[in-house]
């Protein structure tokens, strides 16, 4: 999927859609292009907090495009614990909803 040209809000749903979609159809991976702009720098905590991805890896020396592998259907879903979540301060601030 190519990510070029969304917003980064929009971005996060098509990727979460994708992913889903990937997932139900028992899809192993998913290449995702990204570019080198503000989604490249937070997709793999998109990667981390997606209850159906296991991992990203980027494509060899492109640093803009991204190889997601699928959790299979048997494989516990991610939980995650204090000590592993995503810290979501960066996003509130740069949406301006922290206070």
């Amino acid at each position: 999927m190519d990510l070029h040209g969304y917003g980064v809000h929009e971005a996060w749903e098509a990727y979460r859609k994708a992913t889903s979609d990937c997932y139900t159809q028992k899809i192993k991976t998913l290449r995702v292009i990204t570019g080198q702009g503000e989604i490249q720098k937070e997709f793999l905590g998109w990667v981390e907090a997606d209850p159906h991805a296991k991992s990203a890896k980027t494509q060899g020396k492109n640093t803009g495009a991204f190889v997601v592998n699928i959790r299979p259907h048997n494989a516990p879903k991610k939980v995650n614990e204090p000590e592993s979540a995503p810290n979501l301060e960066l996003l509130f601030k740069k949406f301006k909803r922290w206070e």
